[in-house]
């Protein structure tokens, strides 16, 4: 009987074992919230203004505060490839969000895909992620568990598919033309919760719709500067500049473009979130559901006006009060008890360089004539010195032709080191980099190791600049991104849960660390080549 009774708690015991906190609190749904260009400091600064989303996911959310993605070229693309796959852009292939194909010897879209067709409008273009072999989150998920569902959401085409994965269930994105797409990669028609949505999507209503602020005057005047600014970008009854609010849409232009520029942009994403919820019923079993949101919109409104403005305070507003709706929504759906949210960005940003130099920092413009004026001269010395066709020329990207090099006993330090003659001449650029010179180098710091995370050996430029801290190529307004230095590699990583507390950890992490981390928060496998660790909440 003892003996009995001794199996029988062992039995109980070990069967507890089994049924950790961890699998009785598995969420029935991940959602991961991608704000294009937020920098960390736009929830810092209106915290206290924070009423919405952004004000739960502080609250109940572990926040990473020194998480940067460590890879050199901070754009779109690239930045939500490492979010999506785990993995450093450069190794998988998106050196850019548009780059030079050697193979096709023509410039392509990081998401372009000849063989697909566009589903689901007439108007767009049919994008995957068809070019690269590799798989990310979504695909490690949908192997552990093929009843899984995995969609992406974004406005913007790279956005939406290079968080899904490989093969996610839907990766739908904006068509800039009054329709969310997709492309037969992915599914022969649309669902008809999406369908549903586009005909009843109509972006035309917004046409005389004004911009005006959330809050008074003062709030913004407190917490940014002041409204016009020179340096802004000024779209809106423009023959005199003048960036200020309120804003709307010029008689000639069309909303169903220039809605993009818009914060009311995000709100239709999250109301198409939520058709998507119910639609595919995700979070509604056991089988735990990824759902992916790219916050395109902020991107454009950061470009036109910078991360201090007055506007870009206003679209933070916005989106807290429409991410708190969203939250809401998710409650009643399926309990936040259920659901993981994951807020981050897929890059940072510089501030207007007119407002760095006001704060007593260094930044300018580059000047673009003098900068081709600079790439003529080295086209018309490589020519002369060394002979023709010994590159193609993307801009100032430089793929050399190797084997007309060797063929001529050519060395090709002798096409960088013109190439550095003239371009270190252009103020704004601080450096010409030579890619085997990055692979060969060992160093331990942290440009060195963000320019070796984008360079793919096959895709990647010989020869290539960086710019000067604090310096970008656009001009005559607004901001931009794209550099290795911090301004543009730091973003917010906050994983938020009903049932956690709010707490700030200042251990650094990486961007690459976020799908490991989720991977082991639901119990998947995380692949040998995954580049990031999953973090410990």
């Amino acid at each position: 009987m003892r003996s009995f009774v001794f199996l029988l708690i062992y039995f109980f015991v070990f069967y507890l074992s089994g049924c950790t906190s961890s699998n009785l609190d598995k969420p029935k749904l991940v959602v991961v919230l991608v704000v294009d260009q937020m920098r960390p400091d736009l929830l810092t600064r209106f915290d206290k203004l924070y009423e919405g989303g952004f004000k739960w996911l502080m609250d109940n959310g572990i926040w990473y505060s020194d998480t940067h993605h460590e890879h050199s070229y901070t754009a779109t693309g690239p930045g939500h490839t490492a979010i999506g796959y785990g993995q450093y852009p450069g190794k998988i292939g998106v050196i850019g969000n548009s780059f030079y194909d050697r193979d096709l010897r023509k410039k392509i879209n990081c998401v372009e895909d000849p063989k697909a067709k566009v589903v689901g409008a007439k108007e767009g273009k049919a994008r995957s992620t068809s070019r690269y072999d590799f798989e990310g989150l979504g695909d490690w998920l949908k192997l552990s568990n093929p009843n899984s569902k995995v969609i992406s959401i974004a406005g913007k085409d790279r956005a939406a598919c290079l968080l899904g994965g490989k093969m996610p269930d839907l990766s739908t994105y904006y068509n800039l033309s009054g329709s969310f797409i997709s492309s037969d990669y992915y599914v022969d028609k649309l669902p008809d919760w999406l369908d549903d949505f586009n005909s009843n999507l109509n972006i035309d209503f917004y046409k005389d719709s004004i911009w005006e602020k959330s809050l008074k005057n003062h709030y913004y005047e407190q917490l940014s500067r002041k409204d016009n600014y020179f340096g802004e970008t000024d779209d809106y009854l423009n023959a005199v500049y003048s960036p200020v609010f309120p804003i709307g849409f010029d008689s000639g232009s069309d909303p169903k473009s220039a809605i993009m520029g818009r914060p009311w942009f995000e709100r239709e994403i999250l109301n198409l979130s939520k058709k998507a919820i119910r639609g595919e019923k995700l979070g509604y079993d056991l089988d735990t559901d990824l759902l992916y949101i790219g916050f395109s919109a902020m991107d454009w409104i950061i470009h036109d006006y910078g991360p201090f403005s007055q506007e870009v305070m206003d679209a933070c507003i916005k989106l807290d009060k429409y991410l708190g709706d969203f939250i809401d929504y998710i409650d009643d759906e399926i309990s936040l008890e259920n659901v993981l949210f994951v807020l981050t960005a897929d890059h940072g940003g510089l501030p207007l360089p007119e407002y760095v130099i006001e704060k007593g920092g260094k930044g300018g413009r580059i000047n673009n004539s003098h900068f081709q004026e600079a790439l003529q001269w080295v086209d018309e010395e490589c020519e002369e010195r060394l002979g023709s066709k010994l590159y193609y020329r993307d801009g100032a990207n430089f793929f050399l032709n190797k084997k007309k090099l060797k063929k001529e006993d050519i060395n090709p330090d002798a096409i960088y080191n013109i190439v550095r003659q003239y371009l270190k001449n252009v103020e704004g650029i601080d450096d010409i980099v030579i890619k085997d010179s990055i692979l060969q180098n060992h160093s331990k710091d942290k440009i060195t190791l963000r320019l070796r995370n984008m360079i793919n050996k096959e895709k990647t430029p010989e020869i290539f600049p960086i710019v000067t801290p604090g310096y970008l190529y656009r001009s005559p307004y607004g901001t931009s991104h794209g550099s290795p230095y911090d301004y543009d590699t730091h973003v917010p990583l906050i994983f938020s849960r009903e049932q956690f507390r709010s707490k700030i950890k200042n251990s650094y992490q990486a961007t690459v660390d976020i799908a490991p981390t989720i991977a082991r928060y639901l119990g998947v496998g995380i692949p040998s080549y995954c580049d990031g660790d999953p973090i410990d909440f």
